[in-house]
């Protein structure tokens, strides 16, 4: 049975650009895993670009690389899309290291869509 560990605080409502709220420190994590964004909320004409951020300083994010970010157009099933990727499609992440945390980040929002974003990692 896949350990779910969040990434996000529960389910976030997200109106405009900027960190999503939720932190998962990563430094301890190690073997493989996936990292899952689920979206719901969304009309035909809205969209949400999602990007996510990993940091390894003791000043959390001043050192952001962006290695995987997943753009949700139009989800209007109730339950919402989700997109993945497997821990080897983004080795740019410091997973293991000292300090070593995941956010996400909305990088574009268009059509003022009020969406649910959810986000964790399965391993």
């Amino acid at each position: 049975m896949a350990t779910i560990s969040a990434i996000t605080t529960g389910q976030q409502s997200v109106t405009t650009t900027g960190a999503i709220t939720g932190v998962l420190n990563t430094s301890a994590l190690t073997g493989a895993f996936t990292v899952k964004i689920r979206v719901a909320g969304l009309t035909s004409a809205q969209n949400i670009q999602i990007a996510l951020e990993d940091t390894a300083n003791a000043s959390p994010f001043s050192d952001a690389l962006q290695p995987w970010c997943v753009t949700f157009a139009g989800v209007a099933e109730p339950e919402g899309a989700t997109q993945s990727v497997r821990s080897y499609q983004i080795p740019a992440c410091r997973f293991g290291v000292a300090n070593c945390e995941l956010r996400l980040n909305a990088q574009v929002v268009t059509g003022s869509p009020t969406a649910l974003v959810q986000g964790w990692i399965e391993q």
